[in-house]
């Protein structure tokens, strides 16, 4: 008997709530993480034209690629990030210089699609729960590293409000996206594709350096406390085409509107410790993907992406330098681009292998590592292997590992006349992640 095409989509937005209570992933692809679901992260993300083996990618990529699915399929995966990020920051004229490291070592993170088809085989749909971004960062108050000593208002401030830091730090964002639609066929080997994609947003940033000073108890500037994180609905929409050029050969093609969100809201405490409230307006860039799979042999595929990422338009990305209020305008990110590649090898009807390799243009410019002091988000490369492994006739295991390569970056300190001299911050990043999942007929 065919499950209601209506408990799909109630179980999806069940899973949502499961999702948002998780702690944040890490993004390495600048906000988006690397691949979407253990096949498609051992592919390096590549899946645009679609692949029979990787649901959660190759939806998520493009609808239209919905309709290479056989009826009634799910998949469900696990993963967890392990980042690694060091800021280091130096100040000549104090004599200052310190090295501090992120406190968060491990992010688990849940991903979900389902796909069924109705009376018309022509048709498909489909409902999922993507992890699609995010990033996890807390350096602590430092005495030693001068980017994160109490800020200038500060109470336990040593110099009297001369000089201050930015003091505890914490970034906390976690986007799930929540595709839902259909896919079809069309003559001349086309198919189409079509979502809704609202999504639900969990984020923190603190202090918030986004939002105005205020005078704190020494009569010195200070940012305000964010106290606890912000959930907020958003929405977007997808549509994607696929072409199947001949049985080796296929290209698809798809378009995701921006996530506009309602502005994150905060409560929290200004410099002489009154309560107030922030806010804070961030979408998710519009994207586009280009892609192909071609069989290089019955058991070979190799798969290739180019994606877009429109962040020098974007709310909360497009700005950089300060307001005449003190307030940060933004992160100051410029467009980028993924090229993805992979390689799957069938060794026989149990085993699949599988290899990928990822490269992100740095969506952060050098000069704005300062204004990303809480979002270094700038791993470049990404190196991946993985394997599945089928159970039963109607169930396969996926897993895979992914590398990100250390990458490093700085810039000098800003104020609201441009950088400081004889200041400097550096901040490395790189990480690994594995994931594990399930793709099974129901």
């Amino acid at each position: 008997m065919h499950t209601p095409r209506t408990s799909f989509i109630t179980a999806t937005f069940v899973a949502a709530a499961f999702l948002a209570s998780v702690p944040c992933l890490r993004a390495t692809d600048g906000y988006f993480v690397q691949g979407f679901g253990a096949v498609n992260s051992a592919l390096g993300g590549a899946a645009t034209a679609g692949n029979t083996d990787d649901l959660i990618g190759s939806i998520y990529k493009n609808p239209a690629t919905g309709i290479l699915f056989a009826d009634r399929t799910g998949s469900i995966m696990f993963g967890d990030i392990m980042p690694s990020a060091r800021i280091d920051s130096s100040v000549t004229a104090l004599g200052l210089k310190g090295s501090s490291d992120s406190t968060v070592n491990g992010v688990p993170y849940l991903s979900l699609m389902a796909s069924w088809k109705g009376s018309d085989p022509s048709l498909s749909w489909f409902a999922g729960a993507i992890s699609e971004a995010g990033l996890s960062f807390h350096a602590a108050a430092s005495a030693t590293n001068p980017i994160f000593f109490p800020q200038a208002g500060a109470k336990n401030n040593p110099f009297g409000g001369l000089f201050g830091g930015f003091g505890d730090v914490r970034s906390s964002l976690y986007v799930i996206r929540l595709p839902v639609g259909m896919s079809g066929s069309s003559p001349g080997g086309w198919s189409w594709g079509l979502a809704l994609a609202p999504s639900i947003g969990r984020n923190l940033f603190t202090p918030a350096a986004f939002a105005p000073v205020s005078i704190g108890a020494n009569g010195h500037p200070v940012y305000a406390a964010v106290q606890s994180q912000d959930i907020e609905l958003g929405f977007g929409a997808q549509a994607g085409v696929r072409w199947q050029a001949d049985k080796d050969l296929s290209f698809g093609l798809s378009v995701s509107t921006p996530t506009w969100f309602h502005s994150y809201s905060w409560s929290a405490n200004d410099g002489s410790g009154n309560p107030r409230t922030v806010t804070f307006d961030m979408n998710r860039p519009l994207t586009a993907q280009l892609g192909f799979n071609y069989a290089v042999a019955e058991t070979t595929h190799l798969l290739a992406d180019v994606g877009y990422m429109a962040y020098g338009s974007t709310k909360g990305f497009e700005n950089s330098g300060f307001r005449p209020d003190g307030s940060i305008k933004g992160l100051g990110w410029k467009d980028a681009w993924t090229f993805e590649v992979g390689i799957q090898h069938a060794l026989n009807q149990t085993v699949t292998l599988r290899a990928g390799y990822n490269y992100c243009t740095d969506p952060i410019p050098s000069e704005m590592t300062f204004y990303n002091v809480g979002s270094p988000l700038h791993v470049l490369q990404h190196l991946s292997l993985g394997a599945s492994v089928v159970l039963a006739p109607a169930v396969t295991l996926d897993l895979s590992y992914t590398r990100g390569t250390s990458n490093t970056q700085s810039s000098s300190w800003y104020n609201p006349y441009g950088p400081v001299p004889g200041t400097n911050l550096t901040s490395v990043t790189s990480g690994n992640e594995f994931a594990v999942g399930v793709t099974f007929r129901f």
